[in-house]
Order: C-alpha cells, then structure tokens, then sequence
C-alpha cells in the first residue's frame, strides 16, 4: 500500500493522504549508532540502517543512499571524510586529467556496488516501501569535477562547459540504468549547484541536460523527479 499510494501520487492520481518520504541518508549510521563514513562505506550497515529507518519512521518511500560524491569518487576525485556527515569532495579531477581519461563508470565502480547490493536487500526485506536511487544532478557533478572554475568557463569557455554538461548527463544516464537493471522504484536527480547560477544560465547549462536525462528514464517508464 506505502509503495503505490507513492507512486500514485507521483502520477498525478488522487490519494487518500500525502506520501511520506524521510530523506534519510547518513542518519541511517546515527540510527544504528555508526558513525557517517564507516555507515556509508559498507553495504551490510546500510542495510541496517536503512531497514532501521523504515521500521522507526514508517515511510512510503525513502533514498537507498544520499550522497553526492559517489559519481565524482568514482570518476577520480578525492574525497574528505567525516563523521557525521557525507564527504566533500576535496580535489578536482579535471585539474589533472582530461575529460576523455576519465574511466568509465560501471557497476564495480567506486561504492556503487554497496549501494546496488543495498538495494537488492531492502527490496527483499521491505518489499512495500519505494526506494530512490539518487544521481548526482550533471551541473553539480560538473562542478566537482571541474571545480569553480567552471563559472568563468560559462563565460570564457561556453562550448567546454557544454561538452562537460553532456559527459555528467551520459554519467547520470548510466547510474540510471544501474538502478532501473535493479528494480529501484523511483529515479531522482539532486543538483544543489544549480541554486548558484542565473535563470538565464539555468536555462542554457541545466535544462537541455535535464530534459535529455529525463526523456531517458521517460522512455524506460519509471517515475522521476527533480531535487
């Protein structure tokens, strides 16, 4: 019932009451008294917390896993660790290699092989609960990839910025595609960056790449949404 009166509401269709969606992400860790990088790090304590925060809260739905380092961590760059928090990323990859040497992302890449096998037990466990596979929304990967740097490209370097926007859309196509091969329920970018440029550079660097992103998972017939 939790899972579809979500979905529901995602559609557009009248519920009987709003859905409720605890968007837990280290705080599962603080749950099971684990601090935020060992939590983060390790698939069973996500699965601890995750279960923990579904019998504590009694959600309709909630994040598998929220941190948007993981694509950049994955794609080279390092991280700073803390406790009761996600990490930040520390260091920008594009500063030391180019963006056709970057690896490519897969399943085995990074912690995304905790977050998937995460998944695949809550599914199990907690059958009527939706989950949310987060992506790292493409201006925000971009900008750790690229680092701030990346504002005075907007205006210097328009085309690069372009090209970079289209990589980080490819990226968040394929953690797409990671989550939907894994049956999570509903497919949702988060891109915070994005509160620190114009409407107008909005309209030029984020929603083309937005609008193909979401056409992708349109296609596949899943329910999205937009952070």
């Amino acid at each position: 019932m939790a899972k579809s009166l979500l979905l529901d509401a995602i559609m557009g269709k009248k519920t009987e009451r709003v859905p409720w969606v605890p968007f837990v992400g280290c705080h599962g860790g603080f749950l099971i008294d684990v601090d935020a990088e060992t939590y983060l790090k390790s698939a069973d304590l996500l699965i601890r917390g995750t279960l923990k925060a579904i019998e504590t809260y009694r959600p309709d739905g909630l994040p598998i896993y929220f941190d948007l380092s993981v694509e950049a961590e994955a794609l080279g760059c390092r991280l700073q660790w803390a406790k009761q928090n996600p990490p930040a990323v520390q260091t920008h990859v594009l500063d030391e290699k180019a963006l056709t040497d970057l690896p490519e992302l897969t399943a085995a890449s990074g912690r995304i092989p905790i977050i998937l096998q995460a998944l695949q037990a809550v599914q199990q466990s907690a059958p009527d609960v939706a989950l949310y596979g987060l992506i790292t929304g493409p201006f925000t990967l971009a900008l750790h990839l690229k680092g701030t740097a990346i504002f005075i490209d907007m205006f210097d370097r328009p085309d690069e910025v372009k090209e970079l926007m289209r990589y980080c859309t490819g990226i968040a196509k394929t953690m797409a595609d990671l989550y939907i091969a894994h049956q999570c329920d509903i497919i949702t970018i988060v891109d915070p960056m994005t509160s620190q440029i114009s409407p107008e550079a909005f309209r030029e660097y984020v929603t083309p790449y937005a609008t193909d992103f979401f056409q992708h998972i349109r296609r596949q017939n899943k329910p999205s949404s937009f952070f």
